[in-house]
């Protein structure tokens, strides 16, 4: 597609957009300035990243094209053309594609795309009528910043565009299309940097920069430079020695004030716009701005890596505790808990594939073709999302729903959509990953794709060859694609580009796990299985350790030393592997057969089987105590839960347990097709099983023993 005026062409690069979509779009926006319907419309190109805002002033037609790619601009400033010429080259434009559509594909010409095409050429044959346009009320904004080193913005509305957008509902990004300047302060130069267009467009780079330097302190690169939202001179960081240089000076600017600088820019123009209009509140753009900025924030803590054995680690000062779990009080020794039936729902659909998940808003369940979110404490269902070609749900609910023709996303609670694309009938999910304002998820159980959060855009994707199945997570600024084949991709983030690329001899059993600025992969087939110790940054390889267990679990990675349950000779044993991939110990479990879950203690490691039984067995190797099983064995093992300071151990009766003793403080049955367990903050706990049926119970009360 392109629209040219006076021989240039404003949209450069769209040569790959659906032709019915993308006609029909602009036709139906063109046709609503037209008749004034509206005053301001927006055409996506999804495959070049552009969005066309057309915007109606009188008899003239106000054009905007944004990039949102890397970096996000206007390519050129806002043009006026004559509103009745671009209507004329709209209507010359439907018919002449109408007529070729026919001779191509008569079926889509016959069909209700064709249609279409139709009302919205009869459309730009009626009169026009247009109302009286309101006086604007200029709106100007500065915002110096909040602290120095920090970033400032003046935001100028002279037409009014946030308030009258709104109220006519416009189109998303076609609200916050407003000009202004973004600067740096630094503490000698008042303005060292500056940007000017479009405010949000230069926020949004640079948060998007900001999550790019992000990921290379976490992963300890050496240096990182960039041109701030593509403006110069270049900002080059040497992260080792802590220097910064904007072009031939040096300037007194660490990484993480810079990261902090940057990710309170976003926060505090998405607080600016809401506040100076509610509705803008729920722009999408916005949104995904916000979360942005606060999942960066998140981040700025350093993080702990494997040490060698045997190497003293540095002094810590200890971690604090986890907010969201506290430990129940008690006036003594903790004894006996009792937990009530809370509320029950019934028939959700493919529950032997299903599994819960806490979110911050309720309880989220998700299965391969349904997602379903619970108020926690009614039970009632807030939201429900079914597709016949998969659902991809992340933990904090926001949900991909997949037909043959259309994906959906869904932010989580609400009815609508906040976007909707062409799809290939692909099967998308059932996991979800959300990271820096993109989408992570699995097409066909094999395809890795990313999504871009806010517009719904394919940013990337990832087909590995000779494989059936793959299993994706990501790490610092890689995602990393491990396969059935014996492959393993690290993948840039951002473009999908194949940084580093891993063979192994076996195939790999899970998604990579992240221990530091390194990760840990599984591999097995049959009795055979290996472990693997890679950098995340460059793919190569510290050491493989080989196994002879069968049913191995999830490696868990705890300080200097890794953990990993499995059955040696038909029997379960526990191993201990240290930073440098050397077996410190190995324990038999006496637990039944496998497979096995861990779970992480303080100064040891927790145990369970699929028949309810579980150990404590310290980091030294010792068990310091067991207790039996709880029933029949479950279909597959599931991972125990440490809540407020007790452990919940999954089985056909969950069991409560001390953490520290082992004594079991309360039993609730949950039957042998228990799929899925959760607990929130208040330890309630919830059930799924094989039926459908999700159950929730309160904890009613507790009992300790005091002077024991």
């Amino acid at each position: 597609m392109s629209l040219e005026l006076d021989g240039v062409n404003l949209l450069p690069g769209a040569v790959e957009e659906p032709l019915v979509e993308g006609v029909s779009a602009l036709l139906e926006a063109v046709a609503a300035l037209h008749r004034g319907t509206r005053r301001v419309a927006q055409v996506s190109l999804t495959e070049a990243h552009l969005e066309l805002v057309l915007r109606r002033s009188g008899t003239d037609i106000e054009v905007q094209v944004a990039s949102l790619s890397r970096p996000a601009r206007l390519l050129r400033p806002p043009l006026r053309v004559d509103a009745d010429e671009l209507t004329e080259a709209a209507r010359a434009c439907g018919q002449s594609f109408l007529q070729d559509l026919g001779q191509a594909r008569p079926d889509t010409r016959a069909g209700e795309p064709g249609h279409a095409l139709e009302r919205s050429l009869a459309q730009l044959e009626s009169p026009t009528f247009l109302g009286r346009d309101p006086k604007p009320q200029p709106f100007t904004l500065r915002v110096e910043p909040p602290a120095v080193p920090g970033f400032g913005f003046t935001l100028e509305d002279p037409d009014d565009v946030l308030r009258r957008a709104v109220k006519d509902k416009a189109p998303a990004l076609a609200s916050l299309l407003c000009p202004g300047e973004v600067w740096l302060a630094l503490p000698d130069k008042p303005v060292a940097w500056r940007a000017q267009g479009p405010v949000l467009l230069t926020t949004l780079e640079l948060t998007r920069q900001a999550a790019d330097l992000a990921r290379a302190l976490e992963v300890g690169e050496p240096r990182f430079a960039f041109e701030p939202a593509g403006v110069r001179p270049e900002l080059s960081l040497d992260l080792r020695a802590g220097e910064t240089r904007l072009g031939p000076a040096v300037i007194p600017l660490g990484a993480k004030a810079l990261l902090t600088a940057l990710f309170h820019l976003g926060q505090g123009l998405a607080v600016a716009l809401s506040e100076h209009e509610r509705a803008l509140a729920t722009n999408p753009y916005l949104m995904e701005l916000t979360e942005r900025c606060r999942e960066g924030l998140s981040h700025l803590r350093d993080g702990v890596g494997p040490e060698a054995e045997g190497r003293a680690a540095p002094v810590r000062a200890p971690a604090p505790a986890a907010p969201t779990s506290r430990p129940l009080k008690v006036p003594g020794r903790l004894r006996r808990l009792r937990f009530e039936s809370l509320w029950e729902q019934r028939k959700l659909a493919q529950a032997d594939a299903g599994r819960l998940m806490m979110s911050p808003k309720g309880l989220v369940y998700s299965s391969p073709d349904l997602a379903c979110g619970f108020d926690r404490k009614t039970g009632k269902q807030q939201w429900r999302r079914a597709a016949s070609h998969g659902v991809a749900a992340a933990e904090d609910g926001y949900t991909l729903a997949a037909s043959a023709v259309r994906l959906c996303g869904f932010p989580g609670k609400g009815a609508g959509a906040s976007w909707m694309r062409d799809h290939e009938a692909m099967r998308i999910g059932p996991r979800l990953l959300r990271h820096y304002g993109m989408l992570y998820t699995l097409g066909d159980d094999r395809v890795a794709l990313a999504i871009h959060e806010a517009t719904g855009r394919e940013v990337w994707r990832q087909t590995p060859p000779r494989t059936r199945r793959g299993y994706l997570g990501v790490h610092a600024h890689r995602a990393l694609l491990a396969t059935d084949s014996g492959y393993l991709y690290g993948l840039g983030l951002s473009d999908g580009q194949v940084r580093f690329r891993m063979s192994a001899s076996l195939p790999f059993l899970g998604a990579p796990v992240p221990w530091a600025r390194r990760f840990v992969a599984l591999l097995g087939q049959g009795s055979n299985s290996a472990l693997l110790l890679a950098d995340a940054h460059t793919g190569e390889s510290v050491w493989t350790y080989e196994m002879s267990l069968a049913l191995p679990s999830t490696p868990l990675p705890s300080g200097k030393r890794l953990y990993i349950a499995g059955e040696l000779e038909g029997e379960g044993v526990l191993v201990c592997v240290d930073a440098a991939g050397q077996a410190r110990w190995q324990r038999p479990l006496n637990l039944g057969p496998g497979p096995f879950a861990l779970a992480r203690l303080p100064g040891a490691v927790l145990v369970t089987s699929a028949l309810g039984a579980a150990a404590r067995v310290s980091d030294a190797g010792e068990v310091d105590w067991r207790v039996g099983a709880a029933g029949e064995q479950l279909t597959r093992a599931l991972p125990p839960i440490v809540s407020r300071g007790v452990v919940l151990v999954p089985g056909e009766r969950v069991r409560a347990v001390d953490p520290v003793r082992g004594d079991v403080l309360a039993e609730v049955r949950a039957g042998v097709g228990l799929m899925s367990l959760q607990a929130d903050s208040r330890l309630n706990l919830y059930f799924l099983d094989e039926f459908g049926t999700l159950s929730a119970y309160r904890l009613g009360s507790h009992f300790a023993v005091v002077g024991e």
